[in-house]
């Protein structure tokens, strides 16, 4: 397992030197894509890529956060061939995989709006055909893209993914798996066996995993998630870790959300002591 902070990371080849000393002082030693990568060209990413191996960093993540099933058909097919380029630019990278979230029909035209289209079989087939648009003729061969699971769609709970992504049936398509995000009522006090089903149904799809837990505040709406640091909430990382260490050895692990730095170094802290507690660790940063 590989830590991150997805705030926390070089965005140019001469921040790469200088922030090693700083995920050293952090023990992390994964980073997201620079925001920049959809305008880099391929060498340009490709050297990027280059140096942040030879610094001991792996890259584990970009994300492409635009609506991708919005109904203007030019705006549609611009942010596809887009993201396209995305995955062409983090291969040449070295990233490991790009992420997208399911859309929405919301006039808003935020992806992770509710909408009732977004649970129909309709929308399972469209996002399907999005998939493997994007996806077909590419080369890739480091890079993977993965959906993140969202209550406002269909693609939420573990069987839901696994039968979506059966239905792909793609190999360079999996689960960007924040498994807080999957959580539901129900699950909330009792997410050791939510992970576990979630791992025996995933394990070979997860392209990369975000840390995040969560509280139920007391709140007049009955169902309100908040997020706190690692360990203060119900999340069982327990089981997070003893599933997460069985990947990948490089498997990315990325703290979000935070608003300081200083926010995620003492969440970085938090990490090491949880997955030390369950007996696993983060592999350190090590130059070639």
């Amino acid at each position: 397992m590989r830590l991150g902070g997805v705030a926390v990371g070089p965005q140019n080849l001469a921040e790469i030197g200088p922030f090693c000393e700083k995920a050293d002082r952090y023990g992390i030693s994964a980073i997201v894509a620079p925001k920049a990568i959809a305008t880099m060209t391929t060498d340009e990413a490709q050297r990027f890529g280059e140096t942040a191996r030879a610094a001991g960093l792996i890259i584990g993540e970009t994300g492409f956060w635009e609506n991708l099933i919005t109904l203007d058909a030019a705006l549609r097919q611009d942010r596809r061939s887009r993201l396209r380029q995305v995955m062409i630019n983090a291969d040449a990278m070295g990233c490991r995989s790009v992420a997208i979230l399911a859309g929405t029909r919301h006039p808003s035209d935020k992806p992770f709006a509710a909408h009732p289209y977004m649970f129909t079989e309709a929308c399972r087939r469209e996002l399907r055909d999005v998939v493997l648009t994007v996806l077909d003729g590419l080369a890739c061969t480091q890079t993977r893209l993965g959906m993140e699971p969202y209550a406002h769609s269909f693609f939420y709970g573990p069987e839901a993914v696994r039968d979506f992504i059966d239905e792909v049936g793609h190999p360079r398509f999996g689960v960007h798996l924040d498994q807080a995000n999957m959580v539901a009522p129900a699950d909330f006090f009792e997410t050791g066996e939510l992970i576990d089903r979630t791992f025996a149904l995933l394990k070979p799809h997860v392209v990369s995993v975000h840390l995040k837990d969560l509280s139920w505040p007391v709140s007049p709406l009955g169902l309100k998630w908040e997020e706190v640091d690692l360990g203060e909430g119900m999340m069982d990382f327990d089981a997070y870790f003893r599933h997460v260490a069985r990947l990948d050895p490089d498997m990315t692990c990325f703290c979000e959300h935070f608003a300081t730095e200083g926010d995620y170094a003492r969440n970085f802290v938090r990490a090491h002591d949880l997955a030390g507690r369950s007996g696993h660790s983060f592999s350190l940063r090590s130059p070639t």
